[in-house]
């Protein structure tokens, strides 16, 4: 088994096509036919169930496709680390979710940078239990999750006890009350799901399988139909104090019979790293940001 047998199962595996992964491998298909079939020769498995019309993973496929995700994972960092000693003096790779890098960690690692000019950073964008599984892999140095990591080689650190507030952008015309819980259901509600004990709530206030008028996934989206709208919406006070502070939404009264919840903002870093001087001065910028 070999790193280009590898990768030519992953980019089969990926676009269920011989012929595109031969040409995203820039090599003629026989090539990747004969490696796909050295490498099932080689685990004793077929990978591939074919058809003359569709290739989809078989369930040996599927079990080893992780695997030789993280295999080929670390054979590319095994390469980057080898030609980073050429420029830079180190590298941290950091990963957070798409919230945190807009509206609160930029700033940090901004100011990282500036006085560590010598040391490569790069940032990567995932769900925390992605960022936790590359951690314990050794291919990420920090992480900024929602959960803690259950393994002996990662240490969590509790940075913030986050809570949620009701926004809104500051032409919403505020009531001379606080809203309620039943308000959400007739106001312009845009709803993201922001998991975890979030959705728990939200499972008590409107019953389970509702269905949202307007649903999104990203921060941005959620500004973008406050505006348009003239809805209401929730983010976590860590992301909704800095949007408040530039005047892009106002936080609105809100009273329920069942608590908002709470969750813990953890940071996660493997045990025993060599980037540990570098390390702990990036851990400080970016709790300085919560």
């Amino acid at each position: 088994m070999d790193i280009e047998q590898l990768q030519a199962f992953l980019h089969v595996a990926n676009s269920k096509s011989f012929t595109r992964a031969a040409e995203k491998m820039n090599v003629v298909q026989s090539t990747i036919t004969t490696r796909i079939q050295m490498l099932e020769r080689h685990i004793g498995k077929d990978l591939f169930k074919r058809d003359k019309r569709n290739i989809g993973l078989t369930s040996a496929g599927r079990s080893f496709l992780p695997y030789a995700e993280r295999i080929v994972d670390l054979s590319r960092e095994g390469m980057k680390v080898t030609q980073l000693e050429q420029t830079f003096h180190d590298q941290l790779v950091i990963g957070t979710t798409h919230a945190l890098w807009d509206y609160v960690i930029f700033a940090a690692i901004d100011d990282f940078q500036k006085s560590n000019s010598q040391i490569s950073v790069r940032m990567i964008t995932e769900h925390s239990s992605f960022i936790i599984r590359k951690m314990i892999d050794g291919l990420i140095d920090l992480g900024i999750v929602f959960y803690p990591a259950y393994h002996s080689n990662i240490e969590s650190i509790p940075i913030i006890e986050d809570t949620y507030e009701l926004v809104a952008t500051p032409t919403f015309h505020l009531p001379d009350f606080p809203l309620t819980s039943k308000d959400l259901r007739t106001l312009p509600y845009i709803h993201l799901n922001w998991g975890g004990s979030f959705s728990d709530w939200i499972q008590q206030v409107f019953g389970n399988h509702y269905i949202f008028q307007l649903e999104v996934d990203h921060v941005s989206l959620l500004l973008k139909f406050l505006e348009s709208n003239q809805g209401v919406g929730f983010l976590p006070h860590s992301i909704a104090k800095r949007l408040i502070e530039t005047g892009e939404i106002i936080s609105i009264p809100f009273m329920s019979d069942t608590p908002l919840p709470k969750r813990i903002i953890y940071m996660v870093n493997r045990k025993r790293n060599n980037n540990i001087d570098h390390l702990e001065q990036l851990i400080s910028c970016i709790q300085r940001s919560f």
